[in-house]
C-alpha cells in the first residue's frame, strides 16, 4: 500500500506546475500587470493543490484575471467558476465576461452570487478569496456554503490586506479600510469549522508602497 501511495504522490507531482512556470503564464497572459507580477501566483497555487482537471472557484473574482490564470492550469479537463455578487460592466461579473472572452477562455463559468451564497456547485477541489474576503459581511454563511461546496480534503486559499494602523480594531473598523487582521480570519475559518493547513503572515510585503498581504490555507 506505501508503494502505490508513493507512486500516487509522484505522479501528482509530475502533474503540478512549478512557481517559475504558473509566474511565465502570469506574465505571457498580463505582460502589463504589475499587480500580478507581486502576487506570487505560483505559490497560491501550490497551495491551492489544483492541476490539470481541476474544479476550482474564484469567488469574488471581480474583473475575472484569476479565473483566467486559473483555467490555463486546470486545462481543458478541468473547470473554474468565477463568482462575484457585482454583475455590472464596469467591475465584477460583466468585466469579467469580457476578459474571459478576450483571452479565449472556454473552461469557466459565470456564478452570480449572493452576499450569504456564492452559489457554488458541490464537489470543487479548492476554492480562492483575493482581497475579497474583508468585503464579505455575511462572512459566517458564506464559509459554511464554501465548505459545503469542497471535496473532502479541498483547500480554500484566502489572501487578503493586512491592517497597519487599524490592527488592534474591531473587525468592522478595519473592513472600512478594505482591510483585516490574519488573526481574525484564522479564527473565524476555525470557527466555521475548517483546519487551518498553512498561514504566511508575511505572504506579499511591499514596504515601498506601505502594503502588505497574508495567505491562508485551510481544509474542511
Amino acid at each position: 500500500m506505501t508503494y502505490f501511495l508513493r507512486l500516487a504522490a509522484f505522479c501528482c507531482c509530475l502533474f503540478s506546475l512549478r512557481a517559475d512556470d504558473v509566474q511565465t503564464l502570469v506574465e505571457k497572459l498580463y505582460p502589463k500587470s504589475d499587480r500580478l507580477k507581486e502576487i506570487r501566483m505560483g505559490d497560491i497555487v501550490r497551495e491551492l493543490g489544483v492541476r490539470e482537471g481541476s474544479r476550482v472557484a474564484d469567488v469574488g473574482c471581480g474583473s475575472g484575471q484569476f479565473s483566467v490564470i486559473l483555467s490555463n492550469i486546470v486545462g481543458p479537463g478541468g473547470k473554474v467558476y468565477c463568482e462575484d455578487i457585482n454583475d455590472n460592466k464596469q467591475f465584477g461579473l460583466g468585466l469579467a465576461k469580457d476578459n474571459l472572452k478576450k483571452q479565449h477562455v472556454k473552461n469557466a463559468e459565470l456564478i452570480h452570487g449572493a452576499a450569504e451564497d456564492p452559489k457554488l456547485p458541490a464537489g470543487l477541489d479548492a476554492v480562492l478569496i483575493v482581497n475579497a474576503y474583508h468585503e464579505m459581511t455575511q462572512y459566517q454563511a458564506m464559509l459554511r456554503h464554501i465548505g459545503e461546496a469542497l471535496k473532502a480534503g479541498g483547500h480554500l486559499v484566502i489572501v487578503d490586506n493586512t491592517p497597519l494602523r487599524t490592527a488592534k480594531r474591531p473587525r468592522e473598523k478595519q473592513t472600512r479600510n478594505h482591510v483585516l487582521a490574519a488573526d481574525l480570519a484564522a479564527a473565524e475559518l476555525q470557527a466555521a469549522g475548517f483546519h487551518l493547513v498553512h498561514r504566511d503572515d508575511g505572504f506579499i510585503d511591499n514596504p515601498d508602497a506601505e502594503s502588505a498581504h497574508w495567505l491562508i490555507t485551510a481544509e474542511k
